[in-house]
């Protein structure tokens, strides 16, 4: 769990020891830490954190583990009551028995007044005082009061002290305690942070405060310590404590610790101790700065120290860094295999810690020993408990010195002897590594000197030597002098010479001879001499080969050809020299002793000589000639002497020392020659001409005495102490050096007591002052052990200063660990592929070894090794891949053998020398494949060019591993050409194409996805696996589809609204206005590439007008308003109609304008400049907010405001801006005019109307829209004029005709000019008019049209698809600030009609505020009543509640006329308390008016005429003294002129009362938009929408002979209030209602139809006879009712029989009254099937009655008026659901039901012999009417089920879930219902709302949802029966339908059905036809009044009544409730709704 804790920081004071409390320690820091935490049971919930280092809390210097301290009197804790101070108890303490105490109790007074106390005694009798007495307390003053504790027993006793004051009581604790242990230590401690084990301490303070000495024992919880755990504390005494915290886990420790003391140790005492430990973290760098060297095998860090210098220190530092907050220690652990003095890598710091947040560089030492070896080694940094190691690969190259010589021979020719003769020679060191050279010769004895003979040579460093020869002897000087270095092989340098004298001149030895020299050695002819080799050549037993040496002739070819002189290490050349027993070649001459040491000798004495042997191992005479100087101590004598062939001879070696106590030392030297060489004329061949031999002798002594110190060396001495590495039998060599610091010679001698392995050369030699002696050892290690060699050096000849050097060396086994095991387990790999293993080998010699793996050839298809053969380098760990290729499904066992031997040595050695191991390799094949974790992926939508990335894995559910590659293919569909967007590259990139994924693993590889344009990308992925040939793939497989669609963010313009000045602009001229249509389209396409050059807005323009990069431009215009009105306020409501968030802006010129210097401004500007600078500076145009971000499907409203200070026309260039979109300027164009001043706007110089098809008889009115802009009413007149010359070139047609070229145009409000375009060509007209705006300019405005073809055009004639250009939004999605009120839609579109037709549309008005009311008032304008046009709107006005709505019903009669209408409505909305508050002050205002007029008031005073004298208080001119004053004197009379003050008075102060000012409405603007098509045109075009409009007939009536039928007009009304209305339709309805059911009314009625006119037979015609027969039919009617009433009254007499007849009667009532046909010979088709017979036997009466009830019954319907009431009837209904519905009393929708209907009652029907048969008689009528009893119903096309599914039991077809009114409304026009589990019943009612008006109801948008519960709730409304469950019994029917002939046992029946039809609503369904039963059936030939019906229906179909009533309605509201809806609908569909139409 991870926890997050907080700390703080305390104080530097809150660390130190307060002076009267306990030490303990407190650590903190300010930092916090998040780490697990662990807690113990019981311990605190708070917590610390901290970063310091660890550390431990020490206590203060000095301070023991325990010490005693005084113990101080505590403060005692005192308290003020009511201004008296004193302690609050008193403690005895440390008391015996029988003794008393007695402690001072003080009180006192820190009030300012005299205090008064009174005290009581303590209540027990061990605490007493003096006898309670009143105290009085001065101020300031104070009062002991002695109390005396006197104990009886040994316990605690507890008392009180009471004092009482006026103001209250006090007491004082009295308290005795008993002597107790009690220890006190800090409640918690807080540790440092500490790392992970790791320890860290702190110390606390532990006091005895109790009375008695106390032992005490800490428990401490792991992982805390304590020290010392026990102990003893004395009272008063105070123990340090030491807690030490040793954390093994990184967690948050907070436990608690307990001490027990006590005497039983059951008392204890806790502490909390908390502390955190953390996880420390080591980071190592090796090179921070640059890339580090990483080894790719291994993955270790690597630290290279390149070559470094033999013998030096190299040092590198890498860098640890502890990001942790604790201290981070760490420890360096190397290897351990190595032999402790062969280790060359060493680390100083072993062990080390690393502070926090600190870095630490760690030096790493590199001192190699043996040149040209590269060293690995290995070491690992360990943190604490080993949790992160991190392991270092250290390698090194020994680079040892690179000294070569510029010429190894040098020739100095011939010189004649005495001369000298010197030449110079370069030596150089070309490598970084320092050298020291030594060249073996003595140039104090030698013909031969080299100057310098030692030396130092640096880096790079170069040197001359100089060498010179001085011969001594006329002979062949030649000499090979060896040149050591130390740590790098000898030199040899050849110096020549030949000396001549006058008597001896020798063959001159030239540099060819000694090659010629060296090769006669290797053939082994120099030891014959050159006379023999002469002769022997002459004799051809010699030859000489191609470069001229000799030869031995060989005759037989295939001998082997002469040898060559070998190739000599110069370390075998300088230890097989021919001076010990081992030589390469054989020697010519040999001298013995090489060294002769005198030892001490006296130079007064002569010494005796040392006897030499020289030795001829030639074949030829010799001579040996001694070169010595003069001066030398040492001579040999002879010192020229011959030695005959295979002979030797003695000669001596004599020591003459000049001075005592010195050494001498010298190396002599001596030429041997052959005799035959000391002239040159013994020379016959050139190629015979020997070198001389060079013999050297080391020759020494010293004279020191005995009892004389010998002269003390000084030297250093380097000395590795191991031999290097070496195989068996192999030499290994070293170099010593030896340089003398002091300033005097030494010599030095091995001693024989070295060891015998080892050789050492040279054994002994002499070393001048600053000169060193290089020595060279060899040694042949034998045995694998090592083995110590001790070598011993003795200086000066004096046994005390000996240097004893020990070496080791030891013979290296070949031997290879395999770390990794001796058998290999390769992964599983599929068959075909390839997978490697790593084999990790290690050598543990000190030998780089060749290795090699060698296995079976047939293995070698299957598996491999790399590397197969190479090089291990001492002490490297390397890994070797094993690479696994099978073939097939099987297990392998492979045998492999790694042969490993000497990497210095030859091939093919023997297997001695050589080592091998078996590896057994196991591996098997096996198939795989890879799958994508998701088949399918989506990135969504992506803005074009931007990237995202999603994540596809790969899964491998195998066990091998497999190596795969990827490949992708594109597809893009969309709106593009195929062939351009086929060259586009892939826009998915992955991460990786190929990779390896493990076995039962998953990899993550990231799709990167960046489309280019806006099409929808389709890739797919395909996955191959790839075999060991990485060119070769395996089969593709789909692992994966992505799909992802590029976007571009999408801004559009929702809605726009006008408020300000602007308010009076329309919606639909408001967009078009600001061309919001263009603005939303050009903002659907894409941007393009200029458009994209700024993304985002960005200030790049260094003008003040702008670049743009847009070739779009629209006008904003905010229309005209004089100047100093409110501003012109634009609201716009911008949506992000897109898929992806953008960001949107509004950027004026200064918002893309850069910031420039004040310097860099150009200070001229032009017109356009300055325009924008004003109307920017002024804020003329403002946009809030002008930038903002939108969420797909986001809004926002945006304010646009002209402010209107300037009179003229402002432009200001906005653009707008979509980031990564669209960019679009905006030209703002805004005008002000004078107040007065006339305006009239024309949006545009064009106007294009909608085109018309040629041929058209009347062709639609179209509108051209004029607004005027300013402040007064303008006159509009068009000329006509171009409309008739158009007409005069198109044959007298008008082809343009302006119905209205002369009108007003009120201000702020827009005209409609109404024209008709008729064109008679498919071609395009056009035609420039001019408008004059009288008293102002005038416009030329040009009117185009274009006529097509229909035949022609086809299906792309543009007839349907133009109904209107006002493409404003229909729902109302823009609320203003402020507005309360909005409509459910603010524009209504009625689309096609036909003329002459009513529409209706219902809207609601909603309250949105939560409290208010409004009031509405709707204007319809000018556009009420427009050529014949009536527009209604219902209510007008009316009150809404808060939170309600209300139904608006928009009613449009169209004109005969084809028009085009577009009508604008507002709305104005008032909030109720805003006008009751200007009415309550209007009547105020009025009243105080009124009194105004009538009341004033008399301000004069003096009324009376009496005169009052003042004495004016500012005249000081007069006389006090005096009564009048002086008159002045008589002169001129200046003009009158009044004083300044006159105008300055201040007028009457006064109430003024200003007029009230009228709340501003809110307006709300409707639209209504419809095309009229005259009937031709809309039949044709639109046949299938006929039925669904009303057409709206004008009522005729006929007028005298003559007069023409006009129309109907409308009766003139008054004007009424609405209760008078309201009383006149309550008495008509009761009037009406009373009528109606008095049946008196009804018999007068039916007698005065039937009463006979008296006959006149000159009266009689054709008219007169059918009147009479309408009367006959009449009467006969009434005789029939008549029949019926008589049988009741029967029926009421004779109930016993009807009761037994119930069942028979009730059946045929089931069978056929309720659905009783009509007579079939009303049919037409019946009539004329009936034959001659049949109609001569009914009667010719018989026919002309049925022939007049029909053509009545059809005449009655065809009336205009009843078609009206009929379609009123209708609307009213539907109106009345949906207003319900929007009130959620109804749900609209329900899921279907499947209703099962019985057979339907079949009429007898009588066959004729003539007429058809049964079989014919139902086909002929099913296709098209359903018979339903009287009724015929038309019938959709329906093709989903039979006939009998309709009546059968069996499931129909299924509805939708949820049906609408629009449904119902729609199916019923296209045909599709059938049997949608609705019934008959619902197929009527389809019916019903298919003959409503287009949009009934589909368009109605109410505020809430009109979908509803079911078509069940429209059944019930519509029929008085449904088969749901509804809460209510269904109502009955009315009781006027019933037949008159009704018996009280059918109402007995009809209770008993209700009561059966309670049950069923109240629970289960029941069908349609029983519940039709529970109305009887009109008897067949019961046909009720037309009339008397609708009248009924006419007064019971108004809005619903107020009172919502469950049932009938009482009748005194007015109007009809819910429930008699649906009885009174099926009568009228009885009687009426089967008639056609029209």
């Amino acid at each position: 769990m991870l926890t997050q804790v907080k700390s703080w920081a305390l104080s530097p004071d809150s660390l130190q020891k307060p002076s009267d409390s306990f030490d303990y320690t407190i650590n903190s820091s300010p930092t916090f830490s998040v780490t697990s935490r662990a807690s113990a049971a019981g311990s605190s919930s708070s917590t610390y954190a901290w970063t310091n280092a660890s550390f431990s809390a020490q206590p203060e210097q000095g301070l023991g583990t325990q010490r005693c301290i005084q113990k101080k009197q505590s403060k005692v804790k005192k308290g003020v009551f009511w201004g008296i101070q004193v302690v609050e108890s008193l403690v005895w303490k440390n008391w015996r028995l029988g003794k008393e105490i007695t402690k001072n109790l003080t009180l006192k007074n820190l009030n300012i007044k005299t205090q008064k106390l009174k005290y009581r005694l303590p209540s027990t009798k061990f605490f007493f005082t003096v006898y309670p007495q009143p105290i009085f307390l001065s101020p300031g003053m104070s009062f002991t009061l002695p109390i005396i504790f006197r104990p009886l027993e040994e316990k605690e006793y507890v008392d009180q002290l009471c004092f009482v004051m006026a103001e209250g009581e006090f007491s004082v604790e009295l308290k005795a305690t008993l002597p107790s242990h009690q220890l006190f230590c800090p409640p918690s401690l807080q540790l440092p942070l500490c790392a992970v084990s790791d320890s860290t301490e702190a110390w606390f303070n532990l006091c005895n405060v109790g009375d008695l000495p106390t032992f005490f024992t800490w428990d401490f919880p792991n992982p805390f310590h304590g020290l010392p755990s026990t102990g003893l504390l004395e009272p008063g005494s105070v123990c340090q404590i030491k807690v030490v915290f040793q954390p093994l886990v990184a967690l948050i420790y907070d436990v608690q610790a307990i001490c027990w003391y006590g005497k039983t140790s059951e008392q204890k005492i806790t502490m909390q101790l908390q502390a955190v430990a953390k996880c420390p973290q080591i980071m190592v760098y090796v090179n921070r700065e640059g890339a580090e060297e990483i080894d790719l095998e291994s993955s270790q860090k690597v630290v290279n120290f390149g070559p470094a210098p033999v013998g030096y220190t190299m040092k590198k530092c890498i860098q640890l860094f502890n990001p942790s907050v604790v201290n981070a220690p760490f420890r360096i652990e190397a290897n351990r295999d190595l032999y402790e003095d062969d280790r060359v890598f060493t680390c100083p710091i072993i062990r080390g810690i690393v502070s926090p947040g600190e870095q630490m560089w760690l030096p790493l030492l590199f001192r190699p020993q043996t040149v040209g070896l590269q060293s690995i080694d290995y070491i690992t940094i360990l943190p604490p408990g080993s949790t992160s190691n991190v392991s270092l690969k250290i390698t090194g190259l020994c680079a040892g010195p690179a000294v070569s010589l510029k010429h190894y021979c040098i020739d100095f020719n011939w010189i004649t002897l005495g001369q000298c003769a010197t030449k110079s020679l370069m030596i150089h060191n070309d490598a970084d590594c320092p050298a020291y050279f030594m060249f073996e010769l003595d140039n104090q004895e030698s013909v031969f000197s080299l100057e310098p003979q030692s030396g130092f040579l640096g880096s790079r460093e170069q040197k001359m030597l100089t060498i010179t020869f001085q011969p001594t002897h006329p002979i062949i000087c030649y000499r090979r002098v060896a040149c050591l270095i130390h740590h790098q092989e000898p030199l040899f340098l050849d110096i020549i010479g030949t000396c001549h004298s006058d008597s001896a001149k020798p063959a001159i030895l030239r540099p060819r001879h000694l090659k010629w020299y060296r090769t006669h050695m290797a053939r082994g002819l120099i030891l014959f001499s050159p006379d023999i080799l002469g002769t022997m050549l002459r004799e051809k037993k010699l030859a000489r080969d191609e470069d001229g040496a000799l030869m031995l002739c060989h005759e037989d070819p295939e001998e082997p050809p002469p040898a060559k002189y070998p190739s000599i290490p110069p370390l075998s050349e300088y230890f097989l020299d021919g001076t010990s027993d081992t030589a390469i070649f054989p020697p010519t001459v040999s001298i013995e002793p090489l060294v002769v040491n005198f030892g001490r000798c006296s130079s007064s004495e002569e010494l005796h000589p040392f006897p030499l042997c020289l030795t001829n191992h030639t074949r030829g005479k010799i001579t040996v000639v001694w070169t010595y100087k003069a001066n030398s101590p040492f001579h040999v004598v002879p010192d020229v002497v011959d030695i005959p062939p295979l002979k030797n001879t003695a000669v001596r070696l004599h020591f003459l020392p000049q001075y005592p106590n010195k050494i001498y030392a010298a190396e002599l030297e001596a030429f041997a020659y052959y005799k035959v060489l000391r002239s040159y004329n013994n020379i016959e061949e050139d190629c015979t001409v020997f070198p001389s031999w060079c013999l050297r002798l080391m020759a020494m002594g010293h004279t020191y005495e005995v009892d004389k110190e010998h002269n003390f060396p000084r030297y250093t001495l380097d000395v590795p102490k191991l031999f290097p590495a070496v195989s068996s039998n192999t030499m290994s060599y070293r170099t010593l050096l030896l340089c003398n610091t002091g300033s005097l010679m030494f010599t030095f001698n091995l001693m024989p007591s070295s060891s015998p392995e080892v050789t050492f050369r040279p054994t002994s030699g002499f070393i001048l002052p600053g000169a060193c002696q290089i020595f060279l050892l060899s040694t042949c290690p034998k045995d694998i052990p090592w083995k110590q060699h001790s070598l011993t050096l003795q200086f000066n000849f004096c046994p005390k200063y000996i240097k004893e050097i020990m070496m080791m060396s030891r013979e290296e086994p070949l031997h290879l660990q395999l770390e990794s095991g001796t058998t290999l387990f390769l992964k599983p790999t599929y068959v075909g592929g390839s997978s490697t293993s790593p084999f990790t080998i290690r050598n543990t010699t000190r030998l780089p070894l060749s290795f090699e793996w060698k296995y079976t050839y047939h293995n070698s298809k299957v598996v491999s090794v790399r590397p197969s053969k190479g090089i291990i380098l001492p002490n490297e760990a390397m890994i070797h891949k094993w690479t696994f290729t099978p073939s097939l499904e099987t297990k392998y066992l492979i045998r492999a053998v790694l042969w490993g031997w000497d990497a210095g040595a030859s091939s093919g050695l023997p297997p001695s020398q050589t080592t091998h191991y078996i590896l057994r390799v196991i591996g098997e094949g096996i198939k795989g494949f890879i799958t994508a974790k998701e088949k399918e992926l989506d990135f969504g939508n992506v803005l074009v060019d931007s990237e995202q990335r999603k994540d596809l894995v790969l899964l491998n559910d195998g066990n091998c591993t497999l190596r795969y590659r990827l490949f992708v293919e594109q597809s893009m569909r969309g709106p593009c050409d195929p062939e351009e967007v086929e060259s586009d590259p892939i826009v998915l990139k992955m991460d990786k194409m190929e990779g390896i994924l493990s076995a039962r693993s998953q990899e993550t590889i990231c799709l990167t996805a960046c489309p280019t344009r806006r099409l929808k990308y389709t890739w797919t992925i395909s996955c191959s696996i790839l075999t060991h040939k990485e060119s070769e793939c395996g089969a593709k497989e789909v692992v994966c589809k992505v799909t992802m669609m590029g976007v571009y963010p999408t801004l559009s313009i929702l809605d726009a609204c006008a408020t300000g000045s602007a308010g009076g602009i329309t919606r639909q001229h408001l967009w078009r206005l600001l061309s919001l249509e263009t603005l939303n389209s050009y903002l659907e396409r894409d941007p393009t590439s200029w458009e994209l050059t700024y993304r985002v807005p960005t200030r790049h323009s260094t003008s003040r007008i702008p670049s743009f990069f847009t070739p779009l431009l629209l006008d904003f215009n905010f229309g005209a308003s004089p100047i100093g009105s409110e501003p012109s306020v634009v609201f716009l409501l911008l949506k992000n109609s897109g898929v992806v968030p953008l960001n949107w802006a509004f950027l004026f010129p200064s918002d893309q304008q850069i910031d420039l210097e004040f310097w860099a401004e150009r200070t001229e500007f032009d017109f356009a400049e300055l325009h924008q600078m004003r109307v920017q500076d002024n804020q003329i145009f403002s946009i809030t907010p002008k930038s903002g971000s939108l969420c797909p499907g986001q809004e926002q409203t945006v304010e646009l405001t002209h402010s209107h200070i300037f009179v003229g026309t402002d432009h200001l260039p906005v653009l707008l801006k979509v980031s990564h979109g669209r960019e679009i300027l905006l030209n703002f164009i805004g005008v002000t005019v004078q107040v007065g001043e006339k305006y009239v706007h024309f949006t545009s110089t064009s106007h294009r109307f909608t085109p018309v098809t040629i041929g058209t008889a009347l062709p639609s009115r179209q509108i051209y829209e004029l607004y005027n802009g300013g402040s007064v009413p303008v006159l509009y007149d068009i000329q006509l004029d171009p409309l008739w010359k158009v007409q005069k070139q198109n044959f007298q047609h008008p082809i343009f005709q302006c119905l209205n070229p002369h009108g007003d145009i009120q201000p702020g409000k827009t005209t409609q000019v109404f024209w008709i375009f008729s064109p008679i060509e498919a071609k395009t007209y056009t035609v420039d008019v001019p408008i004059h705006i009288l008293g102002w300019n005038s416009a030329v405005i040009r009117f185009e049209g274009v006529g097509y073809d229909r035949f022609i055009m086809g299906d792309t004639a543009p007839f349907h698809a133009v109904t209107t250009n006002d493409q404003t939004p229909v729902a109302t999605k823009l609320v203003v600030p402020g507005q309360v009120a909005f409509l459910s839609q603010s524009r209504i579109s009625l689309g096609n009609i036909p003329v002459c037709s009513k529409s209706s549309r219902l809207i609601f008005l909603n309250n949105a505020s939560e409290k208010e009311s409004i009031i509405f008032s709707w204007d319809l304008g000018s556009s009420s009543i427009i050529d014949n046009v009536i527009l209604k709107l219902s209510p007008m006005m009316g009150v809404v509640a808060p939170g309600e709505n209300i139904p608006c019903v928009v009613t449009m009669k169209a004109s005969q006329h084809a028009c085009f209408y577009s009508f604008d409505m507002v709305c104005k909305v008032y909030l109720q308390k805003a006008l009751a508050q200007y009415e309550a002050e209007m009547q105020a205002w009025e009243k105080e008016k009124n009194r105004q007029e009538v009341e004033f008031t008399i301000t004069e005073k003096n009324l009376e005429g009496l005169r009052e004298f003042s004495k004016s208080s500012s005249c000081t001119a007069c006389d006090r003294g005096r009564k009048y004053k002086t008159l002045p004197p008589i002169q001129k009379q200046l003009p009158y002129t009044p004083p300044v003050t006159w105008n300055l008075r201040c007028p009457k102060t006064g109430k003024i009362w200003l007029y009230p000012e009228a709340p501003k409405p809110c307006l709300l603007y409707l639209g209504l938009t419809a095309r009229a098509h005259n009937m031709e045109d809309f039949m044709g075009n639109f046949f299938s929408e006929s039925p669904c409009y009303f057409l709206c007939q004008p009522l005729r009536e006929k007028k005298n002979e003559g007069e023409s039928v006009i129309a109907e007009d409308e009766p003139k009304q008054g004007t009424f209030s609405r209760q008078a209305k309201q009383v006149v339709t309550d008495i008509l309805t009761t009037v009406i209602r009373g009528l109606l059911e008095d049946r008196k009314f009804h018999e007068d009625v039916e007698s005065t139809l039937v009463e006979p006119i008296p006959y006149f037979s000159q009266f009689w015609s054709e008219e007169s006879a059918r009147m009479l027969n309408q009367k006959s039919s009449l009467g006969h009617m009434s005789d029939i009712s008549t029949s019926c009433e008589g049988e009741e009254e029967e029926a009421n007499q004779d109930e016993d029989k009807e009761d037994e007849m119930g069942e028979d009667e009730e059946e045929s009532w089931d069978k056929g009254k309720l659905f009783g046909s009509l007579d079939e010979s009303l049919s037409p088709s019946s009539i004329q099937k009936r034959s001659l017979d049949q109609l001569l036997s009914g009667g010719l009466n018989s026919i002309l009655q049925e022939e007049n009830a029909r053509w009545e019954k059809e005449t009655i319907s065809r009336l205009p008026s009843f078609l009206s009431l009929r379609q009123s009837v209708l609307e009213n209904i539907i109106q009345n659901i949906m207003i319900e519905a929007s009130r959620g009393e109804v749900v609209l929708t329900m899921k279907p039901r499947v209703i099962a209907l019985p057979p339907p009652p079949q009429p007898p029907v009588k066959i004729l012999p003539s007429g058809p048969t049964p079989d014919t008689i139902p086909q002929g009528s099913s296709g098209q009417y359903l018979n339903l009893g009287t009724v015929q119903l038309p019938l959709p096309q329906i093709n989903t089920f039979t006939k009998t599914s309709i009546f059968s039991g069996v499931e129909l077809t299924p509805a939708r879930d949820h049906a609408t009114l629009a449904g119902l409304r729609e199916g019923a026009g296209r045909g599709c219902w059938g049997g949608a589990g609705l019934g008959w019943a619902g197929q009527v009612l389809a019916h019903l709302l298919s003959r409503l008006p287009a949009g009934w109801p589909a368009d109605v948008s109410a505020p809430r949802a009109t979908q509803v519960r079911g078509v069940e709730r429209l059944r019930l409304r519509a029929l008085g029966c449904c088969q749901i469950r509804y809460p209510a019994p269904l109502p009955g029917p009315p009781p006027d339908a019933r037949p008159a002939a009704a018996s009280r046992r059918r109402r007995k029946r009809r209770r008993g059905r209700e009561q059966a039809e309670t049950r069923t609503h109240s629970g289960d369904p029941v069908p349609v036809s029983q519940a039709l039963r529970s109305r009887p059936a009109p008897s067949p030939s019961h046909k009720p009044d037309l009339n008397v019906l609708f009248v009924r229906l006419a007064a019971r179909t108004r809005p619903p009544c107020p009172t919502r009533h469950s049932g009938p309605c009482p009748g005194d509201c007015g109007s009809l409730c819910y429930s008699p809806w649906g009885r009174e609908l099926i009568w009228l569909w009885e009687s009426v709704v089967a008639t056609p139409q029209i």
